[in-house]
C-alpha cells in the first residue's frame, strides 16, 4: 500500500472523515467523552515544532472550554519539558502525550480540529492527513502552512507566535460547530483535488 509518494500526497481512503455517531463511538473507545473537544498535533518535540505555544494557548481557554483535550503525538528531546510545562500551567489533565503512534488513521478522524505551531515547515504531512480526515486547522503562519491552510476556507492562520491570538481562534473553533464542519469539508476537497496519492501518481506519470 502506498502511503506517500516522495513525501507528498496522502491516502484519502486511509484518512477519511467519520460521521457524528462514528466519532462519538471512536472517542469513547479511546477513553474520551463524546463531548470532549479534541485538538490534534503530530510532531517531534523540538524548538521548531513549538508545542509550548499550544500548551500556553490551552491554559488560556481552560475556563471557557474545560472539555478541551490536546493530543500530542510524537517523541523528542523537549517532551519532558512540555510535560512539566503542562503541570506548571495546571492543564496536565487536558494534555495527552501519545508518544510514537502507528495508528494515526484511527486517531486523527475522531478529533475536532488540528493545530500546528511550528515556526518553519515544508509541506507538512500531518496537516494533510488532518485535512483528509475532515478536520479544520488552526496553524501558525509559515510557508508550509500557508500552502495548505486558506484563511476562512479550511482553517485559520495565526500571524504571530502569541498564545492569546492562538487561544482566541481555538475558542472560536470550539464554539462554532458549523464552521468546523464547513472548514473540514473544504479541507478534504483541497486534499483530494491537489494532494491525494492518486492525483500525485497521475501527475508523476504525466511528467
Amino acid at each position: 500500500e502506498i502511503k506517500y509518494v516522495n513525501g507528498v500526497g496522502v491516502n484519502t481512503e486511509k484518512f477519511k472523515p467519520l460521521n457524528e455517531e462514528e466519532k462519538r463511538e471512536r472517542k469513547t473507545s479511546f477513553g474520551y467523552q463524546p463531548s470532549d473537544f479534541l485538538l490534534f498535533y503530530a510532531a517531534e518535540f523540538n524548538k521548531n515544532k513549538n508545542q509550548e505555544l499550544l500548551l500556553e494557548s490551552l491554559a488560556l481557554i481552560k475556563q471557557d472550554v474545560p472539555n478541551t483535550k490536546l493530543l500530542l503525538a510524537g517523541e523528542g528531546s523537549l517532551m519532558e519539558h512540555c510535560r512539566k510545562r503542562a503541570e506548571q500551567l495546571g492543564i496536565s489533565t487536558m494534555v495527552d502525550f501519545l508518544g510514537y503512534r502507528n495508528d494515526l488513521q484511527e486517531i486523527v478522524p475522531m478529533c475536532d480540529a488540528a493545530v500546528a505551531s511550528s515556526l518553519r515547515e515544508g509541506l507538512p504531512v500531518n496537516i494533510m492527513e488532518a485535512m483528509a480526515s475532515g478536520l479544520p486547522v488552526v496553524a501558525l503562519n509559515n510557508r508550509g502552512h500557508r500552502e495548505l491552510v486558506q484563511n476562512d476556507r479550511n482553517g485559520w492562520i495565526i500571524d504571530q507566535n502569541d498564545p492569546a491570538a492562538f487561544a482566541k481562534k481555538l475558542k472560536a473553533m470550539a464554539d462554532l460547530k458549523d464552521v468546523r464542519k464547513k472548514f473540514g469539508n473544504n479541507g478534504r476537497s483541497i486534499i483530494r483535488n491537489k494532494f491525494s496519492v492518486e492525483k500525485v501518481l497521475n501527475q508523476k506519470s504525466d511528467i
